[in-house]
């Protein structure tokens, strides 16, 4: 009986105390949240532009016709296809019917001069020889026909197809830049612009005059590229550091405050040129240090540890 009282006398001295000990001990302090290690970069100060391509071939827009001046045979061909001629360069001979038809009556030279008889035919300019219509001497041809076209090659120009909704910074004299299939590029500016609309398209053609005397061949697929707005001393930030809702209609950058806090600032973009962006907001200024990387999903104010 004694030894059974003194078990339950034990047993709730044990109870009592442990009641005095939950009493008097604090709350449990929650684990220190770790630090979210994020990469950071710094607001620059610099020139951008706002630009757009648009795709264009290269065209020669000076073809001079070569026809003959007479009617008669054709007495030599001087030039083929592809040849580069110059001003003045003797192109064909031809001669006329009636000197023929003397050459073969068999009359003496006092009374069929050959030699009066055979017309010249010369280049009207500097170019290369871009079609053939009469190849090999001994053809007839007619007065007016055509014999060959002289392509005046160092007169290319790039015809752009440029939709008409783009047309109120498209002016004569405005400069570009041609891209080439090789990667080169050549400087050129408007310097004609059709007043015609393209039913299909609707892009109106404008032509542009590159400069230098590079020779392009026709027909050659090229990108123009046309600066439409230029911002000097713009506050720039790479693309990674940008940030959006899932309806893009929010913008906002975590900037970084005492080394370790992020905070939310809300952005308005500017100008984009591939990854760097303009962004405008008064809260920001140039050098400001704001996060790169890690910064999805971040909630404003959160404690932060910068890494490199």
């Amino acid at each position: 009986m004694k030894s059974a009282t003194y078990f339950i006398f034990i047993a709730l001295s044990a109870v009592i105390l442990a009641s005095c000990k939950s009493k008097t001990a604090g709350p449990a302090t929650p684990a220190a949240r770790p630090k979210v290690s994020v990469k950071t970069t710094t607001v620059q100060t610099g020139n951008i532009e706002d630009q757009v391509q648009l795709n264009g071939k290269t065209v020669f827009l000076k073809k001079n016709a070569v026809a003959a001046p007479t009617t008669g045979f054709l007495k030599k061909v001087l030039v083929q296809y592809g040849d580069v001629v110059h001003r003045n360069d003797l192109l064909f001979e031809i001669q006329t019917k009636e000197n023929k038809a003397l050459e073969n009556s068999g009359l003496d030279s006092e009374l069929a001069p050959l030699q009066n008889g055979n017309i010249r035919v010369f280049s009207p300019s500097d170019g290369v020889v871009g079609e053939m219509n009469i190849n090999s001497p001994g053809m007839f041809v007619t007065e007016g026909g055509a014999l060959c076209t002289i392509v005046e090659y160092r007169q290319m120009m790039v015809q752009v197809n440029v939709p008409f909704g783009d047309r109120s910074w498209i002016k004569p004299g405005k400069t570009c830049r041609v891209l080439l299939s090789d990667s080169s590029s050549i400087d050129g500016s408007i310097v004609k612009i059709m007043p015609v609309i393209n039913q299909t398209s609707q892009t109106q053609d404008v032509f542009v005059r590159v400069r230098g005397n590079r020779a392009v061949p026709e027909n050659l697929n090229v990108l123009v590229t046309f600066v439409r707005e230029n911002h000097p001393k713009a506050l720039l930030i790479p693309r990674a550091a940008l940030l959006t809702n899932e309806t893009q209609e929010q913008f906002w950058v975590m900037k970084i405050l005492n080394d370790s806090i992020a905070v939310k600032v809300p952005i308005s973009k500017g100008i984009e040129n591939g990854n760097i962006i303009e962004i405008l907001s008064p809260k920001i200024t140039v050098n400001d240090m704001i996060i790169s990387e890690g910064a999805y999903g971040l909630p404003d104010s959160a404690i932060v540890k910068v890494v490199k």
